[in-house]
């Protein structure tokens, strides 16, 4: 049978390794917002893909140097099919593939939030469990 103080030491273990697995989670679902909100102003480009043709436009460069220019007609997207590969495909097609991997991110950041709600619980747990604990000495 484990001592009062052995007990006390596995639950500031547990303390530890729940907060740090919830700060962790906590990033990833930033990230994920990150992601989310890149994703959700690609779509609303493709929506309104007509207000961007003859469009004036800065095209980013490297170290703070941008092209200002203005776009003439629209024939393609460059996008991101996974493992860093970038395949050309028409605005439908590209809209089709951003809308997949947007519903893809919401679906693993639902996860993700699942997750984090859980580890809270056992954190006020454990945290309840170690203040009655330190009370009753």
């Amino acid at each position: 049978m484990a001592s009062k103080q052995e007990e006390f030491e596995q639950l500031k273990y547990l303390y530890d390794a729940y907060t740090r697995e919830y700060e962790t989670v906590v990033g990833e679902i930033s990230n994920y917002m990150m992601a989310s909100a890149a994703f959700d102003r690609n779509l609303q480009v493709f929506d309104n893909i007509g207000t961007v043709q003859n469009a004036n436009m800065l095209v980013g460069l490297e170290g703070g140097t941008y092209l200002q220019t203005t776009t003439k007609e629209i024939k393609g997207v460059i996008t991101s099919v996974g493992a860093g590969y970038l395949v050309e495909k028409s605005v439908a097609d590209a809209k089709q593939v951003v809308s997949a991997n947007y519903e893809k991110l919401q679906k693993n950041m639902k996860q993700l939030i699942e997750q984090r709600n859980k580890l809270e619980k056992e954190i006020m747990d454990i945290t309840f469990k170690i203040n009655s604990m330190q009370q009753s000495q």
